[in-house]
């Protein structure tokens, strides 16, 4: 067993496959939640695009949830927004949703351009608020992760309107591919500026690839997430790789992504994505955000916690984002089973 680390130590060894103290208990997905809002006085919608208010609620699930770490943003739409997708107006207790998608026909596939994290849409002011927590995260060892669409799932959630964009996937596949092209750029600048603004973990997530085929994604999806990844590990971050939803066939190829971790969703049995990845790729996750996370107790969050740790996860976190109206107490029941069964993880073994 390890010597005892600080948070970043932890996270960063436990990527690297390499022997921990105990597990890490780091909020790779999004972690505002109301009661927190209630608590540190940042709340959506205010906490989407004002920087100061994203830095304090980002911060108040490390320092009153008790999370090992410190997330930004809050929603998976930022570069679409920017790009010219619209959104439903944001409220409190509810994430950003899609009102009309950048590429609803044909004639819009030209409207996807490239956009710039410093001066489009909210993406500067999200830039300012990994500044600000970039200090504070260094200062306390703490990792800094932000959120940034891989390019398969921005284009088929986000930039376009689902049904059209699989139906021209389909159809038209060599028209196709040069939107994904497109969107490894968005992705990898979006990156870059997160890099530069102090992050140094990037979340990126491919959470629509869940709805197609394995042959589809290893066409479509899986070469412009590598060349993606392998820019981004190249500029200094680490990357841990997402889909949503039942991924079990498609676990043999996310294990070919090149990410240092890949986070799967409640959906598959831990127990079955550590036999099938073996020992040499870390894995995030997968307590069930809704149906444990929200609608039990903290007793149960810490019994499927500790199931999780002993079905073979390397990083502690929910399986997909906290949702909203996640108890606070449940946050901290996670943490508590992340202390008290951690040193049973397999990388503490060692």
């Amino acid at each position: 067993m390890a010597q005892e680390m600080n948070p970043k130590e932890r996270f960063y060894a436990a990527l690297d496959r390499n022997p921990v103290d105990r597990i890490p208990i780091t909020g790779v997905t999004q972690t505002g939640i109301t009661d927190l809002m209630d608590v540190c006085g940042a709340e959506w919608p205010e906490a989407h695009s004002d920087p100061e208010k994203m830095a304090k609620l980002a911060w108040a699930a490390h320092e009153i949830g008790g999370l090992e770490s410190v997330r930004i943003p809050f929603d998976v739409y930022t570069e679409a927004e920017a790009a010219g997708t619209e959104l439903y107006k944001w409220k409190r207790g509810i994430q950003p949703m899609i009102k009309k998608a950048l590429i609803t026909k044909k004639e819009d596939l030209d409207k996807l351009q490239i956009i710039d994290p410093h001066k489009d849409g909210r993406l500067p002011q999200v830039m300012k608020a990994a500044e600000i927590l970039s200090k504070k995260c260094e200062k306390d060892n703490l990792p800094l992760i932000a959120h940034v669409g891989a390019p398969f799932g921005a284009v088929m959630v986000g930039y376009s309107d689902m049904q059209f964009i699989m139906m021209f996937m389909i159809q038209e596949p060599d028209a196709f591919k040069p939107l994904v092209d497109t969107a490894l750029d968005i992705s990898v600048a979006y990156a870059e500026a997160f890099i530069d603004a102090g992050v140094d973990t990037i979340f990126f997530n491919e959470a629509p690839a869940f709805a197609i085929s394995p042959k589809q994604y290893e066409e479509f999806a899986l070469p412009k997430t590598q060349e993606a990844i392998k820019k981004i590990k190249k500029l200094g971050a680490r990357v841990v790789y997402h889909i949503c939803g039942d991924t079990r066939n498609k676990l043999h190829l996310m294990a070919k992504t090149g990410a240092d971790g890949i986070s799967i969703g409640q959906e598959v049995p831990m127990a079955e994505a550590r036999e099938m990845f073996g020992e040499n790729i870390t894995i995030c996750g997968n307590v069930n955000p809704i149906f444990t996370l929200i609608k039990k107790g903290p007793e149960e969050v810490m019994a499927e916690s500790k199931q999780c740790i002993d079905d073979g996860t390397d990083v502690l976190c929910p399986g997909c984002g906290w949702g909203p109206n996640t108890p606070l107490e449940n946050m901290k029941a996670l943490v508590a089973a992340g202390k008290k069964y951690g040193k049973n993880a397999r990388l503490a073994r060692q």
